[in-house]
Parts: structure tokens; sequence; C-alpha cells
């Protein structure tokens, strides 16, 4: 999917059906590597193998105990379940685990691809794509749960975000 850079902001237009704006432009270019790179780097992984994912994953969910308090891994079975900012795939991998009907959504491809690639490792289905959470491409009503970690400041129009989620 392309996005037209737009002159601020503020600036907003749709292309492609999708709501764009210079915050979106320099979000696509800044998180195409992906949130988490630097500790990757830190515990030595160089590859994308389900062994060095996992070393990367257990350190995560240690140094973030508290996310299992916040995210309802034991009840999204069956349930769809959306995760804006994919970051690693720490999180995406845990909740296609846990059985849920996942969908990832992130402004840029590297992310997408990361969750793709561990949703192949494990087997699991996945519907995972590149787009803003200013203008998530599902209808109303479609998911059970949404989780987001540190995304949605990062889009330039949080109440926006807020609205598009809830």
């Amino acid at each position: 999917m392309q996005f037209k850079a737009r002159e601020s902001a503020n600036d907003n237009d749709e292309y492609g059906g999708v709501r764009v704006n210079a915050v979106d432009e320099k979000n696509i270019a800044f998180w195409n590597e992906l949130c988490g790179t630097g500790l990757a780097i830190h515990l030595g992984i160089t590859d994308d193998s389900a062994a060095s994912l996992k070393k990367f994953d257990d350190w995560y969910f240690d140094f973030y105990p508290y996310l299992f308090d916040h995210i309802p891994f034991e009840k999204v079975s069956g349930r769809n379940v959306l995760e804006i900012g994919l970051g690693y795939g720490a999180v995406s991998q845990r909740l296609m685990e846990a059985g849920a009907s996942y969908h990832g959504l992130d402004i840029a491809d590297g992310p997408v691809a990361m969750a793709r690639h561990r949703a192949g490792l494990i087997g699991k289905p996945a519907e995972v794509s590149q787009g803003s959470a200013l203008a998530i491409p599902y209808p109303d009503e479609t998911f059970d749960f949404v989780v987001s970690i540190g995304c949605l400041h990062h889009t330039g129009d949080l109440a926006l975000a807020f609205r598009e989620v809830h």
C-alpha cells in the first residue's frame, strides 16, 4: 500500500481509502525497523528462527510481566482480536498461540512481515496488514478485543485513534 506525504500532521486526506498524514509517513519510515531491534541485538539475536524469537519473547515477558494482568490471553480463544502496533511480534505470537482469531495492523511493513513470519512458524492463521490506527480497515464491532502497547500515542491524533479503536 502506498501512502502519499502530506504538508502537515493536520493536513489529512484519503488515499486508497486510507486516511493519511505527514505523521503517518514519518511513522512508516521510522517503525519499519522493528520496535525491539535494539533489544534483539543486545540479546545476541541475529536471525528470526523460532529459537531466537523464543529467546526474545522470554526476555520480553520476564521484563514486562504486568502484560499478563492487562492482556486477557486466557480469554481470547476463538475470539476476534485486533492488535495495533506489532513491534517484534511477541504479543502477536502469544495471542495466536492462545487461540485468538488474530488480526494485526501496523503502519509499517517490517512488523507486518514479522507477525506473518511468526504465524507461519507456529502454524497459526493470522490476518496481518499494513495500515493506520487512524483509519482501521475493519467495520465497527468486528473485534472482541483490541490490544495496543505503546502505539496509539505515535499516531499524531490520539483522540482519533481512540475513536477508531472504540
